[in-house]
């Protein structure tokens, strides 16, 4: 049985992992409208989840140290929710419209939640890995949940084949690392990594569980499913995909770089340079070609995740809180993104590709410019949020010595602008051939319009935001 503390340290995930069950049970009894009732349940899940936050313990460990709580765990699993819940909130139309309103799509959201939850209060190798199955196999489900479509299943097929061997690759590494060091726990390994130094096997297995969580950040030379699986999945599920599982993963490479791993910086730190490096001239350059909006954000996130590299390159502080405010600020924008494509539709066919939006600033003025300003915030235009997130990353980058770095970043900056620059342009400047559906979801269009004046905004409130982070950063 666990004990006050216990369940105080643990409380938002005790409340959804029980929800989860009796949800289930729910859905599988109820045969009317368990969807709508169900999906309605799983906002005031994530809503009670998030308020529980507030009476959690920001100093606590159970189970011999193997999930901690402290001041930026419990503020990123704040923001996850929060995602989350928007998630949920405006998916409701696009899986009614798309014939996938069924009960269990909430619930494996909601499974997948808990994984990045217990993710992002990890701090031991099996518990790490455990969270990550949990969240990985929901959200291969997720992916194929269109079984009528050839493409939704092959997207699957091939993040599930991908998505196991990028596991077996963690485990393998978290393999090595217990067979020099005899512990699984960060703090452990991090004192036994003192006494290592430079060790062979240490560094390959540090070198393997990198690789893993670069490929659940969809970077580069990991990217490779990422592309074929935001185009086949549901564009509800792609919108999960660019957000939330990224902030997790995040976080959790965070953690292993500035705990287990802080003495073996010269091990890890040119990978993480490499992969920066690939990751936005793969990204920037292979989004160049593409027609297909949901492709085309893949390889942007490829791109935006190598500006977050930068930030972890130096393991500096003030450099890792920059990466923390650009993946905060580059989630948002892509749910704006993301809720726009969801509500492009022409009759009942959910429409895609950039030629479907030509001339849509005639008809919806108010979401072209909304949309206008969420693609220059992520190009790097002054004065929206994406600049001054970039401009924070290069100049640590250059503090700490990456000039290259920071020369890299702004040359692919420049090429990514192309591709934002042309969906404008098909918006104002081409004339359109068919009209979209005039029926749009006011939900998803208020998502879009308010992560536009978050981007606008960002000028007068970003300080404080700054500061938020500063003082949650541990």
């Amino acid at each position: 049985m666990l004990n006050s503390y216990q369940i105080n340290t643990l409380l938002p995930e005790i409340i959804i992992f029980f929800s989860v069950l009796s949800l289930l049970i729910y859905g599988a009894f109820s045969k009317n409208r368990s969807f709508i009732n169900v999906n309605f349940l799983i906002i005031v899940v994530l809503t009670i989840a998030a308020l529980s936050l507030f009476f959690v313990n920001s100093k606590s460990a159970v189970f011999n140290n193997s999930f901690i709580n402290n001041d930026l765990t419990i503020h990123i699993k704040l923001f996850v929710l929060i995602v989350g819940i928007i998630v949920v909130y405006i998916s409701s139309s696009y899986l009614n419209k798309n014939e996938l309103n069924i009960f269990e799509y909430p619930i494996l959201l909601l499974f997948s939640i808990l994984g990045m939850l217990v993710m992002i209060s990890s701090n031991d190798l099996i518990m790490l890995y455990i969270s990550i199955e949990l969240q990985s196999l929901a959200l291969y489900v997720l992916v194929a949940l269109k079984k009528s479509s050839l493409k939704a299943s092959e997207a699957a097929l091939k993040y599930f084949i991908l998505g196991s061997i990028a596991s077996a690759i963690i485990l393998y590494g978290a393999s090595m690392i217990y067979a020099i060091t005899g512990e699984t726990n960060y703090d452990l390994i991090r004192l036994q990594g003192k006494e290592l130094g430079e060790n062979m096997m240490f560094s390959l297995g540090i070198v393997l569980i990198l690789s893993g969580i670069a490929f659940k950040l969809s970077a580069a030379p990991f990217h490779m499913w990422t592309p074929d699986v935001y185009e086949g999945a549901p564009t509800s599920v792609t919108t999960v995909l660019v957000s939330l599982p990224k902030l997790a993963a995040l976080t959790v490479l965070i953690h292993l770089l500035i705990n287990p791993f802080v003495y073996q910086i010269e091990s890890w730190q040119p990978i993480i340079v490499i992969i920066s490096i690939l990751s936005m001239l793969i990204g920037s350059v292979s989004a160049l070609r593409q027609e297909n909006m949901k492709r085309l954000f893949a390889y942007s996130t490829i791109a935006n995740i190598g500006y977050v590299m930068i930030g972890l390159v130096s393991a500096n502080e003030q450099a890792i809180e920059t990466s923390l405010l650009y993946i905060f600020i580059y989630t948002i924008s892509s749910l704006g993104i993301f809720s726009f494509i969801m509500l492009i539709r022409r009759e009942d066919t959910q429409l895609s590709n950039i030629s479907n939006i030509s001339g849509i600033a005639r008809t919806k003025p108010v979401l072209a410019f909304s949309v206008v300003i969420l693609l220059l915030s992520m190009a790097g235009i002054p004065p929206f949020a994406g600049f001054f997130t970039k401009l924070y990353v290069f100049t640590y980058a250059v503090e700490q010595g990456f000039l290259y770095l920071a020369i890299i970043g702004i040359i692919f900056s420049v090429v990514s602008a192309y591709y934002y620059l042309k969906i404008i342009k098909t918006m104002y400047l081409e004339d359109s051939n068919d009209e979209l559906s005039s029926n749009i979801d006011k939900k998803q269009s208020l998502i879009v319009v308010i992560s536009a004046l978050i981007m606008l905004l960002f000028v007068f409130y970003g300080d404080s935001l700054i500061k938020i982070i500063n003082n949650i950063y541990i």
